[in-house]
């Protein structure tokens, strides 16, 4: 979509509604199109929490472990929730938040800038690139996110081009995005079910309706109401208007009429939509069923979830502890933050909320594998991609978790553990080496998506004793074939 047509949709206010015409579509089975969902955690695991053995091979090379076989007591507490889609799931150890920790480094070296790790580490998880530094305020995401890239290239007639639901992160007093349009510029983000199912459906401004109309009568009423509106205040404003200012809104109204031939189309439900909204258990549920109504709708095939931090009660611990405050920076032996101590407790705690979030994560993908598509299921033909904000509670960043589950139409190679060498330097003096960056795993989903990218973010940093650590190229060990 060229810049003008960018504009004119910003201005109408439809530029988050739909891209006409994408960059560059992706690669699509008509029957079953490929998706990504990124369910963003707060904070990060202990490491004992999710980690599994792999027996007989060493830790200097690449060792995958087949997890279709396993025992339920064979998995690791986080993993734990998800046993019955074990076949489904890729875990990954030894991916590093590379660009952070090379982050840390160079603000420390000259000596200014936001250091809080928490605000470096959310501007650079999905971004793969270094922090915007604002002085006075917090680090912020310096480019477009990889939910962000997904979504322009995936964009089509009748489709958002991503959606961002969840929680407010706050953290240290200030909300912080991990999701972004560009430099400093944050992703809206829907964080009450109810509205997203409204956003979703395009009944934000639904008029009243004494006939019920289907879903795409709906939206394309919608799509109507708001282009007359744009019709009439054209004729408004072009009687106050010079001639050369006249000239100028024709080429838009141009534009305009292009859209409503566009928008006018009538865009058919896949079968297996049905859009429903069920207000039925808590918060995090209602969104795991409506992201599910978004794709099997295909009304978008890219969402951002941001997981909350929940009270302490909610997984079994203190209504006066907090997991900020009592629980993560103590949960580490020898790997404290903030100067705490470590504390047996405090690690069991940031075990059980890990495993707090792998259960709603199993609803995700319960709700995704119940909605049957072309020869498989919606769970089938999505990549779902669980990241956490930190590689630890205590702020460590070399062995990151991640989990991707779903094939993505095949693409990736479920039913494995799997673990990569930390063989690199750290780009901070005497840190712990560390594994490939996770920046190589947004070009895998790049691959996964039908685009030919060799590299997200950055491409090259620097280790600590001056090699160059490469951060191009997809993780091909996750693929299939």
């Amino acid at each position: 979509m060229d810049f003008k047509r960018r504009q004119l949709l910003q201005a109408l206010g439809l530029g988050a509604l739909m891209r006409v015409l994408p960059r560059r579509a992706f690669a699509e089975d008509a029957t079953s199109p490929s998706r990504v969902v990124f369910f963003v955690q707060p904070h990060g695991h202990v490491p004992n929490a999710w980690n599994m053995p792999i027996p007989g091979s060493p830790t200097t090379a690449f060792a995958a472990r087949p997890l279709a076989d396993v025992s339920l007591d064979d998995l690791s507490t986080v993993l734990k929730p998800l046993y019955a889609y074990r076949d489904r799931l890729l875990v990954a150890e030894g991916l590093s938040h590379t660009t952070a920790l090379w982050d840390i480094a160079e603000v420390t070296r000259k000596g200014s800038g936001d250091l809080n790790n928490h605000n470096v580490a959310i501007a650079g998880l999905l971004s793969g690139t270094r922090a915007l530094q604002r002085r006075g305020l917090p680090c912020t995401g310096a480019a477009r996110t990889i939910d962000q890239e997904l979504a322009l290239r995936s964009a089509g007639t009748g489709r958002f081009d991503s959606r961002v639901y969840g929680a407010d992160y706050v953290v240290n007093s200030a909300t912080q995005p991990f999701s972004f349009l560009g430099s400093g510029q944050r992703t809206p983000i829907v964080t009450d079910p109810a509205t997203a199912f409204a956003d979703l459906l395009g009944y934000a401004n639904r008029p009243a309706i004494v006939k019920p109309k289907t879903r795409d009568e709906e939206l394309l009423a919608l799509r109507s109401s708001v282009l007359d509106t744009v019709a009439r205040e054209y004729d408004a404003v072009s009687k106050q208007l010079s001639a050369s200012g006249r000239l100028k809104l024709e080429a838009h109204r141009d534009l305009v009429r292009e859209l409503e031939k566009s928008v006018s189309a009538k865009v058919a439900s896949p079968a297996a939509c049905d859009p429903k909204f069920d207000d039925s258990g808590d918060k995090i549920s209602q969104f795991m069923r409506i992201i599910a109504l978004a794709l099997s709708c295909d009304l978008t095939r890219v969402v951002t979830y941001v997981a909350p931090v929940p009270q302490c009660p909610e997984f079994g611990y203190p209504a006066k502890a907090t997991v900020h405050g009592t629980y993560a920076h103590a949960s580490i032996k020898g790997q404290t933050s903030c100067g705490q101590l470590y504390t047996p407790i405090a690690a069991q705690a940031m075990t059980d909320l890990g495993a707090w979030y792998a259960k709603h994560f199993a609803l995700l993908l319960q709700s995704l594998d119940a909605i049957g598509e072309g020869s498989g299921t919606l769970l089938d033909h999505t990549a779902v991609v669980w990241v956490t904000e930190l590689g630890t509670p205590t702020h460590r960043h070399e062995d990151v978790f991640t989990l991707i589950a779903g094939g993505c139409n095949g693409f990736f190679n479920t039913g494995r553990y799997v673990r990569y060498p930390r063989t690199a330097i750290n780009p901070i003096q005497d840190f712990p080496r560390v594994g490939p960056a996770h920046n190589r795993l947004f070009v895998s989903l790049l691959r996964a998506m039908g685009q030919t990218d060799d590299s997200f973010g950055l491409r090259e940093v620097k280790g600590a004793d001056g090699s160059t650590l490469n951060l191009t190229g997809p993780l091909t060990e996750l693929h299939s074939g």
